[in-house]
């Protein structure tokens, strides 16, 4: 398959104003399907998932803006996105109310798997395999330094 980064593209303006809540559920359930069914990653926190969504845009998006304040919003709304995915039982949220936030961890159930499956959209599959290869291409925990550069000052160096 093609997954040529442009095939993904919309303009920045575009994708902002047009924030759609069921596309970005869509990403994080096939982040979270790609870490367990390919990485063997059972329980990732919200912080994984955030760096992940990240780095995915970046990678897909040409622009050179730091991302700090595209990271603050996406971290303000995942917890709506998660309880989205948990009430539609394709996630499981590993906690209870006096768990701390940064404590939580987030599994994908069989019926998570079982939607990712039956997907037929071609364009959903190249974009689940632009998915797979950044999350292969830039593990969580080794890219602390250049994490920080791409949020703080808009370059990642691989």
């Amino acid at each position: 398959m093609n997954t040529d980064k442009k095939t993904f593209q919309l303009p920045t303006e575009i994708d902002l104003l047009f924030d759609n809540k069921k596309l970005n559920v869509l990403k994080y359930l096939l982040i979270i399907y790609h870490l367990k069914e390919n990485f063997r990653k059972r329980r990732l926190s919200l912080e994984e998932l955030l760096y992940y969504y990240s780095i995915i845009y970046f990678k897909n998006h040409e622009i050179s803006a730091p991302l700090i304040y595209k990271y603050l919003r996406d971290k303000k709304r995942i917890n709506e996105i998660m309880i989205s995915l948990e009430n539609l039982e394709f996630i499981q949220v590993h906690g209870d109310i006096h768990t701390p936030i940064n404590k939580l961890r987030i599994s994908i159930t069989k019926k998570g798997i079982e939607i990712i499956n039956s997907l037929e959209s071609e364009s959903v599959g190249l974009y689940s395999e632009n998915i797979f290869i950044i999350v292969k291409n830039y593990p969580y925990g080794s890219m602390e330094e250049e994490f920080k550069q791409l949020l703080y000052e808009g370059e990642f160096e691989n």
